[in-house]
């Protein structure tokens, strides 16, 4: 048995983000093979508005001959998991992972309340669910702590075609890509920096990524201020594709200290691109990292801006987390992990026979 059709679910589909990347991935993959396949969403967003359809449009596309799988990407609590609680069709999971609500609490606490509840929503949708998609082992180790399905560990397709890193830089640039959110620690980025600026002058710490919280932004331009770093720190805010290959081109390090991880995607862009990687070792970092980078298993400002340091200064160092990033991007190419992709759906609809 193959599937007719295979929809796919997810909370919105915001342009350029991770999730939003992959779910339009599977979708332009999955019609390649002759599968039909649409993307429904919670809450529309004007920006992918014409990608998508309101859950209302479902039966619209649901095959007669009754061969159609739903796929809902777990990331936040969303209508879409209680409108497929109460549907028919085989349902299958692709787990993203949440931000742990502990982590939020302080700095907004009603998206921290909402992951509660996206919480509360997974375990129904573990219980109904036949099999699920994990990115990660981290992840796969997370989702069993909320019920009892089989899993598949399909990594996150690396899916641009870089161009390489320039070398001639003005300044050494340090670079961090991602959600300026409180979970990410740019603080902790941010008061490194101010360490490694004694013995490298020069540096420029660019955050690159929208803010997600007001009162963490605040905090930040706060520190910057206090720690003197006016002229070294710049945040882009959000930035489209194109920006975004410069910033990695621009760039002399990578580096990010993130507190909680379910993949890591800006760690592989950024290795794709021969950037040296300096990263946090924890949840999901550590495994996308590999042997592709240089793990730190503590974040104290003077252990990071050492560890930059050398990646700065020290050529062959870099040169070297350059090749070994290059090889271990090379597990997230989009075609092995369509085949990984293709096999768990495969092996799926066999089940469902």
């Amino acid at each position: 048995m193959t599937w007719d059709a295979v929809h796919q679910f997810v909370p919105t589909l915001q342009p350029g983000d991770a999730i939003g990347s992959h779910v339009l991935w599977i979708r332009n993959r999955l019609r390649i093979q002759g599968c039909r396949s649409e993307i429904f969403v919670g809450t529309k967003n004007p920006r992918t508005a014409q990608e998508t359809h309101d859950l209302a449009a479902v039966d619209q596309h649901v095959t007669s001959s009754g061969r159609t799988l739903f796929l809902y990407h777990v990331a936040q609590a969303s209508p879409c998991a209680d409108f497929l609680l109460d549907r028919q069709e085989p349902l299958a999971l692709v787990f993203h992972n949440f931000t742990p609500p502990e982590l939020l609490i302080h700095w907004d606490p009603d998206v921290a309340f909402e992951l509660l509840r996206a919480q509360e929503q997974l375990t129904d949708l573990v219980a109904k669910s036949q099999f699920a998609i994990c990115d990660s082992r981290f992840n796969e180790r997370t989702l069993a702590s909320f019920g009892n399905v089989a899993t598949s560990v399909v990594p996150l397709p690396l899916q641009n075609n870089p161009s390489p890193v320039e070398e001639n830089r003005q300044r050494p640039v340090v670079l961090f890509v991602g959600r300026v959110a409180p979970n990410k620690a740019v603080h902790d980025l941010i008061t490194a920096a101010a360490l490694l600026l004694e013995n490298v002058p020069d540096t420029e710490l660019r955050i690159v990524g929208g803010q997600t919280s007001d009162l963490y932004e605040a905090t930040l331009d706060g520190l910057v201020q206090a720690l003197g770093l006016g002229d070294t720190v710049t945040f882009t805010g959000w930035i489209d594709d194109e920006q975004l290959e410069l910033e990695y081109r621009r760039a002399s390090v990578f580096c990010t200290l993130s507190d909680h991880e379910g993949f890591g995607v800006p760690i592989a862009e950024a290795m794709s691109h021969g950037l040296p990687v300096v990263a946090y070792a924890n949840t999901a970092v550590t495994e996308t990292v590999g042997d592709g980078g240089l793990l730190l298993h503590s974040k104290t400002p003077a252990l990071v801006a050492t560890a930059l340091e050398k990646v700065l200064v020290d050529k062959e160092l870099a040169n070297r987390l350059s090749t070994s990033g290059y090889r271990r991007v090379a597990s997230f190419n989009s075609e092995l992990v369509g085949h990984a992709l293709d096999q768990a759906l495969r092996n799926l609809s066999s089940q469902a026979r």
